[in-house]
């Protein structure tokens, strides 16, 4: 395991958004005695209303993300940026670069290390100008999803995220299809799919959860969704089948980043919002089936979805539309997730899954979501990291052999 380095992520989201990858990998190597600078995100659009919240929490904290509410381990600092918002500004670039790097410096400087590793998640001009100004031990650029394809305004990114995977020392990526993007202009790019923090979800199944109160009067059976209700989450496919099966109830754990109403205004419909990750199993203990019931499209097939790896270690049986990722997961996996392609086979795959309650297809579930944890996939990381380190050490010994 990598330990006792100082590792500055530049991230894509902020800290109390949804727990993912991000917090859970910075909260891993903190607790192994690195020193984590979690800078949040800058942006990828200039600011719409919907960001009000967010830049009054940076500005009523002065930057220091001390609003913080997710569990943060001891040495992970939270950094959360007063920048222009104009993210393909060359002028607000400089200022902010400027501005940025005077206060990761600051932060970083009692450290001790004089070059930290910069973990980018981040594929923006400014980020990439930050990675080169800081002069890193290491540059990590982590790709999660295919960001120049999430949105028109994010159609910007598409040069500066292909020169981030070029200039980075080291590439991960979550799925086939952004491993062959990124292997075109990158040797050194390995696929690294999400995990599942075992401990967290073993503990939770194992000491009998209580039922979420306000899962507690819904009639069974109860179809689960975990997540952001965001643009690509096709609600047309889930109303048409919660409209057809009135007896099911349709819980949606997670924030609804769209206008969700044609969902929730059906009666067999519940969000519950957002919970966090130590309440995620009870709600998730109380599904009978999971969903990921995400539209084809070309962002999506490039994703791989973290949430299947949290469903799987509850012992839950998966239904999800036919993306890239999954396919590949079945397999690699033997068909464990059942595919819906529309309604009508969306709706059967879910019946067909409420209907097998074999003790031993469970724990083939749950066998298969242990193969796939956190752990694994950041010792893996680390150990991608440490090789990486030690090449570049004995290039730059080389370098200087050749010197003298």
């Amino acid at each position: 395991m990598l330990r006792n380095h100082a590792i500055v992520c530049l991230s894509s989201i902020d800290w109390d958004f949804l727990w993912q990858g991000h917090q859970q990998i910075m909260s891993a190597l903190a607790e192994q005695g690195n020193r984590v600078l979690f800078v949040e995100t800058t942006g990828v659009r200039p600011p719409v209303v919907r960001d009000l919240p967010r830049m009054w929490r940076r500005l009523r904290g002065g930057g220091l993300g001390d609003g913080s509410q997710l569990p943060r381990p001891e040495n992970v600092e939270v950094y959360s940026p007063l920048v222009l918002p104009l993210p393909y500004s060359g002028v607000a670039q400089a200022i902010n670069r400027s501005i940025m790097k005077r206060a990761i410096l600051r932060m970083t400087s009692t450290w001790g290390a004089k070059r930290p590793i910069i973990w980018n998640f981040l594929p923006t001009p400014l980020s990439r100008s930050l990675v080169h100004s800081l002069n890193p031990l290491l540059s990590i650029f982590h790709c999660v999803d295919h960001l120049a394809a999430s949105t028109p305004a994010a159609g910007q990114l598409a040069h500066t995220e292909a020169r981030c995977l070029a200039e980075a020392d080291l590439v991960f990526v979550t799925s086939q299809a952004l491993f062959e993007r990124a292997s075109l202009v990158n040797g050194n790019v390995h696929l690294v799919p999400s995990g599942v923090d075992l401990p967290r979800f073993e503990l939770s199944r194992n000491g009998g959860l209580t039922r979420p109160h306000e899962m507690q009067a819904l009639p069974r059976p109860i179809v689960g969704y975990l997540g952001g209700v965001h643009q690509w989450v096709d609600q047309e496919l889930v109303e048409v089948v919660a409209i057809r099966r009135p007896e099911w109830s349709f819980v949606l754990v997670g924030p609804l980043q769209v206008d969700a109403s044609r969902l929730t205004n059906l009666p067999n419909v519940h969000a519950v919002g957002p919970r966090a990750p130590a309440e995620v199993p009870h709600y998730l203990a109380a599904f009978d089936v999971a969903i990921v019931p995400y539209r084809m499209a070309e962002y999506t097939r490039h994703v791989y979805p973290a949430k299947l790896n949290e469903y799987l270690a509850m012992g839950l049986g998966v239904v999800s539309t036919p993306l890239a990722e999954i396919k590949r997961f079945n397999e690699r996996h033997g068909d464990i997730v059942r595919i819906g392609a529309d309604a009508e086979s969306f709706e059967l795959a879910i019946a067909a899954a409420l209907a097998d309650v074999d003790q031993l297809q469970v724990d083939r579930r749950l066998d298969v979501a242990r193969s796939n944890s956190w752990e694994s996939r950041i010792e893996e990381m680390s150990s991608l990291i440490n090789a990486s380190l030690e090449r570049l050490r004995h290039s730059g010994s080389c370098v200087a052999s050749q010197a003298n």
